[in-house]
């Protein structure tokens, strides 16, 4: 429980220093999600992202992805995504087209009354309006969903850490905090974020996320008992 407060106050603080020297963003993604086997899903999603205080649109994305459970705490993901990114500030302006792909692996820990998930992940950007204009990150993520006795939203904490491998060695921090609840057969989930990028100057930024995931099993699943990954 110290942890927790502990992490609490540092997202905190990290707040109100970064007030007046920061952007505002907006993210909301829905998700249909169809598990034909126990141990494979697949998904498919649309998302929609704002930038500069809610002003300007930032990205429209289109995902599909494929996860693959190893063991009960083990799971594999690849993920791809197309991008028409806004660009409103290059010389250049419009939107852009990019595609991204992300491989990864999630391990889950249970040490009641807390859930620990940790993630290792690799991913690769590039443009398809451009020729070799790419990035790629390393990305570490630690997170934590604290379960709280005849509550429905259980509040779940996260660090991220992404570092760019290729090009300049551009650095990121995303720490969040949200929960997730069941309402109708659908889940939603709510979140923020305050990333820091290591850039010359500095940059900070407010993430505000709404998701929407509805899932759909094979008939001879459904007597099967949920994961609960928090994605």
């Amino acid at each position: 429980m110290n942890k927790l407060i502990s992490f609490t106050l540092l997202l905190c603080s990290n707040f109100i220093l970064s007030q007046g020297l920061s952007e505002s963003k907006f993210w909301a993604a829905a998700s249909y999600i169809y598990q034909p086997k126990e141990k494979f899903s697949l998904s498919v999603s649309q998302l929609y992202r704002l930038k500069e205080d809610f002003k300007a649109v930032d990205s429209y994305i289109s995902q599909i992805s494929a996860d693959y459970s190893l063991s009960k705490s083990l799971n594999l993901e690849i993920e791809l995504r197309y991008y028409s990114k806004n660009d409103n500030k290059g010389k250049v302006q419009g939107y852009e087209n990019l595609w991204r792909y992300r491989l990864g692996a999630e391990k889950e820990v249970k040490l009641k009354p807390i859930k620990v998930f940790l993630r290792l992940a690799f991913q690769k950007r590039s443009s398809l309006d451009k020729q070799n204009d790419f990035k790629e990150y390393l990305r570490i993520r630690s997170a934590f969903e604290y379960q709280i006795k005849n509550w429905d939203w259980d509040p779940y904490f996260s660090i991220e850490f992404m570092k760019k491998t290729s090009g300049n060695s551009l650095q990121k921090m995303r720490y969040g905090v949200g929960s997730s609840n069941k309402i109708k057969g659908s889940k939603w989930t709510v979140k923020y974020f305050y990333q820091v990028e290591r850039t010359q100057p500095l940059q900070r930024f407010h993430i505000f996320m709404l998701k929407y995931r509805y899932k759909q099993k094979a008939e001879n699943l459904k007597k099967i008992k949920p994961s609960s990954s928090i994605t």
